[in-house]
């Protein structure tokens, strides 16, 4: 069976209910509660979250991608942007802005 792309809670809850088990059963077997779990699809828990993404065999990032947004890198490209001037600088027009 393909998994699907675009993940709604009730294609998990599907997936949970296709492989024998329940939101209650699930929360019981890993020591939670099953009141958070019924929250899974309102409120960001990331522990039951894993649990679920671990019990359907996909990953907590492809079910809830709203809730993982990918990072963007912050790294400066000095070959882009050149290179950065030091605060320490020796620059006359420097001293005199900060006087």
């Amino acid at each position: 069976m393909s998994k699907p792309t675009n993940w709604t809670w009730k294609r998990i809850l599907w997936q949970i209910h296709e492989r024998g088990m329940t939101l209650e059963q699930l929360a019981l077997r890993n020591g939670r509660n099953p009141n958070s779990f019924r929250k899974v699809s309102r409120q960001k828990n990331s522990i039951d979250q894993q649990i679920i993404a671990d019990f359907i065999g996909a990953d907590a990032k492809e079910l809830w991608p709203d809730r993982y947004p990918q990072t963007k890198s912050r790294i400066y490209d000095s070959r882009k942007w050149g290179p950065l001037e030091s605060q320490k600088s020796d620059d006359v027009s420097d001293s005199r802005r900060a006087a």
